[in-house]
């Protein structure tokens, strides 16, 4: 996702949806995309952004416990 610029656009308006995902940083690509999925899945574009982060985050929980199961040998 690109950085988002302090000084907005004239035609962009900041919103929240759901009162909880402000979509003003996102591009109006990455809000089609997200639209498309939506509609294809049956979903509204909220629940898409709840599955992407629960996704990310069992990803991330995935990883640092392997870190915890990687067995450490001394060099002889």
């Amino acid at each position: 996702m690109k950085t988002i610029s302090k000084m907005r656009p004239g035609n962009v308006t900041p919103f929240v949806l759901e009162g909880r995902w402000t979509l003003d940083g996102l591009d109006q690509r990455t809000m089609r995309w997200l639209s498309k999925i939506a509609k294809r899945e049956h979903l509204t574009v909220a629940d898409v952004i709840y599955e992407v982060l629960e996704s990310f985050v069992a990803k991330c929980e995935a990883e640092a416990e392997l870190e915890k199961k990687i067995i450490k040998f001394r060099r002889c």
